[in-house]
């Protein structure tokens, strides 16, 4: 507790007492006021600061919040004396309150932005945070030119776990899991629950690449010892780890924890209950590829791909008004594979057409089951790749796809990312207004991270704009993205289009959304991306709780 202290400017010698050690402030920070508007440094019994520096007038009041616990303590000094009026110290006491009030929003703001920091149920930092210690170890990294290491740490089968033994098993298994992973690392290493049964880890000061082999070894070995859960029983539990390092496989962020996700995929393929480097080498990177790809093309036919939905909510009431459709890949063996894993693959081999297709039927037709079932105009928000958007048949697949499912066009929502130009598809404009035509709506996604003009913007045939998650994460960290995205929504309404923020995950975020103005939001502050039936036991639930027409926000994980 810190004492927040003002007093007149004087000069003092390097001898002189520190104020902050003196039993006088002690007596304040217990809860007594300390008046003396006259020859303060005499009455004032062994306080040495206070006889150095003959103040005639001495003032200390204890700040207290609204349960009267004191705060810290506002002091006054002054080398001549106060006149004998009540209206001095009463200004001073509102000062005070003043000053406790600030004190006590402060600590609330630290206290909401800490929790919202940390994993619930583990207590670890949180994906968001683990971002943040990332970019933070990064940026200390090019200046000291130290070398770190980044792991991607995922359970293996977890799903069957929660799936045969409940969440609760779930949750004791995941909490044991961050314990362990806690225990196997220093103080100045840095362990995240990512996501789910994902786990990242960072580790600094490291000297030869060997020394995370050997602590990624103890991580495999320590994860292999039985679980003892509540019940008594036992339960055995393995994990997979991936390992990029910093600056050998990548020198940002994103394409650290991307190579480390590589890596994790690669050890599953190896048989689960190991660890992998990523491998950079083109040899066994392309042979990586060609073995990704066969699964790939085997993954469509064997219908191992699954369509998830994330909410997306209106800023105001907080209900549910529609979701986007998401592309997720279970594989038998390797489990769920990272979208950001196989996108790119399925975009270079042309297999995103066809699944690109695929997602947009099956998003239409569960959206349409659902609005007729609970009578609820939902949207449904589904990405389009550039190879899709150069099919001449383009519109003609997406008529049929309504003709065929029956939705209203009008509540289909076709994303395209903004780096897509004229240049790269030149009938870019044409097909797009087509499908407007057809009563879609047109939405501009990853907005602010392509390099399009505003002018391009001003001509382009869309309805809304999506702003980039990127931007979003930094509210309340970076004043230069909230410029951004303050611009990004005033630019959206002037030219008459909607606004979708992705990516909030905390309430700072929600709230300065709002109060700018940003008509929808999406993001883990409200709800992951959900299986269908999952999906469709949510809307179940609001409507048992609010009817057709009631407000779903409680619903939402918030």
């Amino acid at each position: 507790m810190q004492p927040i202290t003002l007093y007149q400017r004087v000069n003092m010698p390097g001898d002189a007492p520190d104020p902050l050690k003196q039993p006088t402030l002690r007596q304040v920070l217990d809860g007594s006021s300390v008046i003396h508007l006259t020859e303060a440094w005499k009455r004032v019994e062994r306080d040495s600061f206070l006889g150095f520096t003959r103040f005639e007038a001495f003032v200390g009041l204890p700040l207290r919040d609204e349960r009267r616990t004191v705060l810290g303590a506002l002091l006054l000094g002054r080398r001549s004396a106060l006149p004998e009026s009540t209206t001095i110290v009463d200004t001073l006491r509102v000062a005070a309150g003043r000053l406790a009030l600030e004190l006590e929003l402060r600590r609330s703001r630290d206290q909401s932005k800490a929790k919202a920091l940390q994993d619930a149920l583990t207590g670890l930092p949180n994906r968001l945070l683990f971002n943040d210690r990332l970019e933070t170890t990064i940026n200390e990294a090019h200046r000291t030119g130290e070398m770190f290491a980044v792991l991607f740490v995922d359970l293996d089968r977890f799903k069957n776990i929660n799936d045969s033994l409940g969440h609760g098993v779930g949750d004791q298994v995941l909490d044991a899991v961050a314990r362990r992973l806690r225990a196997s690392v220093r103080a100045s290493d840095t362990v995240a629950r990512y996501a789910g049964d994902e786990f990242t880890l960072i580790l600094r000061h490291i000297v030869q690449r060997d020394d995370v082999m050997r602590i990624a070894e103890k991580i495999v070995r320590v994860m292999e010892v039985p679980l003892t859960l509540e019940d008594g029983s036992e339960l055995h539990i393995t994990a997979s780890i991936g390992i990029s390092f910093y600056p050998d496989d990548a020198t940002t962020a994103e394409r650290l924890l991307k190579h480390a996700d590589v890596a994790m995929y690669s050890a599953k393929g190896m048989g689960r209950n190991n660890f992998q480097t990523y491998v950079a080498v083109p040899e066994e990177s392309h042979q990586q590829r060609i073995a990704l790809e066969t699964k790939l093309r085997v993954a469509e036919r064997n219908n191992e791909l699954r369509v998830y939905y994330q909410p997306q909510v209106d800023s105001r009431s907080e209900d549910i008004i529609g979701m986007e459709a998401l592309i997720r890949w279970e594989h038998p063996e390797l489990g769920m594979i990272s979208p950001g894993f196989f996108i790119p693959l399925a975009e270079e081999t042309g297999l995103i057409v066809s699944i690109g297709e695929w997602v947009l039927r099956m998003a239409c037709t569960d959206t349409k089951r659902w609005q007729t079932r609970f009578n609820l105009p939902l949207r449904v928000s589904v990405n389009l790749s550039a190879l899709q958007i150069k099919q001449p048949n383009l519109v003609e697949i997406v008529r049929n796809v309504i003709d065929e499912t029956g939705i209203d066009p009008t509540l289909l929502d076709l994303e395209v990312t903004e780096s897509i130009s004229v240049k790269s598809i030149p009938n870019l404009m044409e097909t797009l207004q087509s499908l407007r035509d057809l009563g879609c709506r047109i939405s501009i996604d990853d907005f602010g991270t392509g390099q399009s003009s505003l002018d391009y913007i001003r001509r382009f045939p869309a309805d809304k704009i999506k702003i980039d998650q990127v931007f979003v994460r930094n509210i309340g960290v970076d004043p230069d993205d909230e410029a951004i995205v303050r611009a990004t929504i005033n630019m959206a309404h002037s030219l008459k289009l909607g606004v979708v923020a992705e990516g909030v995950e905390i309430e700072e975020h929600f709230n300065f959304l709002r109060d700018h103005g940003c008509e929808e939001l999406q993001g883990y502050l409200f709800c992951r991306p959900l299986a269908p039936v999952s999906f469709e036991n949510m809307l179940a639930e609001r409507e048992k709780l609010f009817g057709v027409s009631g407000g779903g926000a409680e619903l939402l994980s918030r």
